[in-house]
């Protein structure tokens, strides 16, 4: 896919995020300004844990099991959880008490998870493993647009909006939340619209014909894939521990901490309010902060490995909430959440994108779903402790709370840390737990091919060797442009290809012979002239490549010298050269 393409598929999370950035930010203060107690907060918020322990895993198994020749696979889940975010959105400043604003939660909540998880599988579904890390990282940047729309509006309309309805809700709650029912719809049916999901062959259908898609059958099917899942998935799960229940600690009492140590207002004051809408202002600067920084992230992890960059951000969160505690000053608030953002934008794309590079492509959903298990259990234990931790050894401030988040997130950072990488062979090769480069000096592997059985040996070869470097493979193929031979003839040991459509052929069936789930980019050069000159002006352009071909073809007898064309690439390339013992593959050897 395009990165246009990308762009399309991935709008939708535009609308998603908006959704999520509300209940992040104004569903608290609502909570309060409608008679809540500060330490009932987490208890209060319970919504979101237990529907992303119950829908996630669930809807990601249900929809592994699902096909429809219309809505295709994940989109009757994007759609469905969408339109549900869409109607609870609409109608939750109406609320006139706690328990229905309460309620609203837990309904957009189950909208958002259920549309949530799908929808990254359909992302995994979509893309070849080489670019997945670029569709979650555009997801990543859609993400923090969507958080930046949603929290700057709350501070935007606060500051120029008055009033409020019979039950206390002000006027400026009404207007964000129906511009975000407007989001979620617009931007959901947009990006559904203009996404094809990839059509399971035949195979794939019988097998979806044959499961069982009753809900034991479905939470038989989630303990089975825990059971069997990588290494990579339960290595994070100590740090997840520690930053999620860091994360909800933020998000429930970052007003109240602002309030206390910048307003010097406490909940149900005027001033509070305040607060609440600048709060809504330091969000939306930490969600533009990912929105940039998401993009940057991939080549650190491709060149440090996945767990060190998610540790250095998880630290780097840590001391900005630590520092955010003890600030007094409006403005400086803002300068943490530089580092929140950088965190912000590694926790919503790089543990993704390690777990969808590592497990088998029909079983995205269900892996995403326990993924978001591993998430939402901190969230969780959370909700049920931290009142209590909150009333009896934080003396109930807000400032403590916020600091306590960011000792959690220094401890998250160290169990990353402490992980320990898995062997190679298990390690993921898109999104590696580990700097697992383990060739840096090539740009291009470069690789000839007339569709022979030797030829195919060789392009294997380069393959391995292009995995290894990360680098993009050329395959070129030549032929004569003269005469009209149907079928390819043999000449000493190689396959001489008449006209552009025969070699077209011989370059298809070089490049659907390779795996190319580790491979950045294939590239298919069909040229019209000598081999061994087509391959040289290929690789004239970079030094930083490596030329792959083999001694000779099958046909040659065994102990020749190079062939003609591996000869005279050898005495006239300007890069390295690899020769392959193509002649290895005879039956007598």
């Amino acid at each position: 896919m395009t990165t246009s393409n990308m762009a399309w598929m991935n709008l939708g999370f535009f609308g998603v995020q908006f959704s999520f950035g509300l209940t992040q930010t104004a569903v608290n203060p609502l909570f309060l300004l409608l008679g809540a107690d500060a330490h009932s907060l987490p208890i209060l918020n319970i919504a979101g844990p237990i529907t992303g322990l119950l829908i996630q895993p669930f809807i990601g198994a249900m929809s592994d099991k699902t096909w429809s020749p219309r809505w295709g696979r994940r989109k009757p889940f994007v759609l469905g959880g969408g339109l549900v975010c869409v109607i609870i959105l609409f109608l939750f400043p109406l609320v006139s008490a706690l328990w229905m604003a309460v309620l609203c939660l837990w309904l957009v909540d189950a909208g958002n998870n259920t549309a949530m998880e799908p929808y990254r599988a359909l992302i995994s579904d979509r893309l070849r493993k080489a670019q997945i890390p670029k569709g979650f990282l555009i997801q990543s940047m859609f993400t923090g647009a969507g958080a930046v729309l949603a929290n700057v509006s709350l501070y935007v309309f606060q500051q120029v909006l008055t009033g409020s309805s019979e039950a206390g809700v002000p006027t400026w709650v009404f207007v964000c939340f129906w511009l975000g029912a407007v989001c979620c719809l617009v931007t959901i049916t947009i990006a559904m619209m203009r996404t094809r999901e990839v059509t399971p062959s035949d195979e794939e259908l019988a097998e979806i014909r044959t499961q069982s898609k009753g809900i034991a059958a479905t939470v038989g099917d989630v303990a089975r894939a825990v059971k069997v899942m990588p290494i990579g998935m339960h290595k994070i799960g100590l740090a997840f521990m520690f930053q999620w229940y860091a994360m909800f600690i933020y998000w429930q009492f970052v007003s109240v901490s602002v309030a206390e140590s910048v307003f010097d207002a406490a909940p149900g004051t005027p001033g509070y309010e305040d607060a609440a809408g600048w709060t809504g202002l330091m969000n939306g600067g930490y969600n533009f902060v990912t929105m940039v920084s998401a993009m940057f992230l991939l080549p650190l992890c491709h060149r440090f490995g996945g767990k060190r960059v998610h540790a250095g951000t998880l630290a780097l969160a840590g001391i900005s909430l630590a520092a955010l505690s003890t600030i007094n000053t409006q403005a400086l608030t803002l300068v943490p959440m530089i580092g929140l953002g950088i965190c912000w934008a590694s926790m919503v794309g790089v543990p993704y994108l390690m777990v969808a590079s590592m497990v088998p492509r029909e079983r995205t959903g269900v892996y995403m779903g326990i993924l978001n298990m591993m998430i939402v259990v901190p969230m969780l234990i959370q909700t049920l402790t931290f009142g209590w931790i909150f009333d009896n050894l934080l003396d109930e401030r807000g400032t403590n709370a916020i600091l306590l988040a960011g000792v959690l997130l220094g401890c998250a950072a160290v169990a990353m840390l402490w992980v320990n990488s898995p062997p190679k062979d298990e390690d993921s090769s898109v999104m590696p737990l580990a700097a697992r480069r383990e060739i840096t000096v090539y740009d291009r592997v470069i690789v000839g091919s007339d569709g022979s059985p030797s030829a195919l040996y060789a392009v294997a070869r380069a393959h391995e060797v292009a995995a290894a470097a990360e680098a993009r493979v050329v395959v070129v193929t030549a032929y004569s442009p003269e005469g009209a031979v149907d079928r390819p003839v043999q000449v000493g040991g190689r396959q001489l290809l008449y006209g552009q459509e025969a070699a077209r052929r011989a370059v298809h069936r070089s490049v659907a012979e390779l795996t190319s789930d580790r491979i950045r980019e294939i590239e298919q050069v069909v040229v019209a002239g000598e081999p061994a000159d087509a391959l040289l002006e290929v690789a004239r352009t970079s030094t930083a490549s490596l030329l792959v071909v083999g001694n000779r073809g099958l046909g040659a007898e065994e102990g020749e010298s190079l062939g003609s064309v591996p000869a005279k690439i050898v005495r006239n390339a300007a890069c390295d050269v690899l020769v392959v013992q193509t002649s290895a593959l005879h039956e007598e050897l």
